[in-house]
């Protein structure tokens, strides 16, 4: 009889199949764990570090308002009559929502990694006309379609 251990052939061609489909599933496992979500930029890192929360934009009309934010860069928002600061990460379809208190550490956080601060009047005191059409955009993103800021936990 040989080599063949006296395995009768349908036996060993099932177990090829099976190391066969163990190795595609490693495969396929491995893969998807390597096309997780990108690391956040900088600016991401120092407001989850400030103790900015993320929203996830789960609803179609959320999805619609997140791209009339402006990139890069964090926008006050007032709901409910409380100033909110937010930050779109459209390649996520989320945003980073945080208080006063966190914007101040946010602030911090850049000075002490030598970025500059951002002035968030010193668009106000140039309105131009992109300008003015920027501010009626912002002015027209629906924030009652977002759930509550104020019930992450502040």
């Amino acid at each position: 009889m040989g080599p063949d251990n006296g395995m009768p052939l349908a036996m060993k061609f099932s177990s090829c199949i099976r190391i066969l489909a163990s190795v595609t599933l490693g495969a396929l496992v491995l893969e998807c764990t390597s096309m997780a979500a990108s690391p956040p930029s900088q600016a991401e890192s120092l407001l989850l570090a400030a103790g900015f929360k993320t929203v996830v934009a789960s609803s179609d009309k959320q999805l619609q308002s997140l791209p009339t934010l402006p990139a890069g860069q964090v926008t006050v928002v007032t709901q409910t009559g409380k100033n909110f600061y937010v930050y779109p990460d459209l390649a996520q379809n989320r945003i980073y929502v945080g208080t006063e208190k966190e914007y101040q550490a946010y602030l911090k956080l850049r000075a002490q990694n030598n970025l500059p601060a951002p002035d968030p009047q010193a668009s106000y005191f140039q309105q131009d006309a992109a300008m003015r059409k920027a501010d009626v955009r912002d002015a027209s993103v629906p924030w009652e379609l977002w759930p509550s800021f104020s019930g992450l936990g502040w």
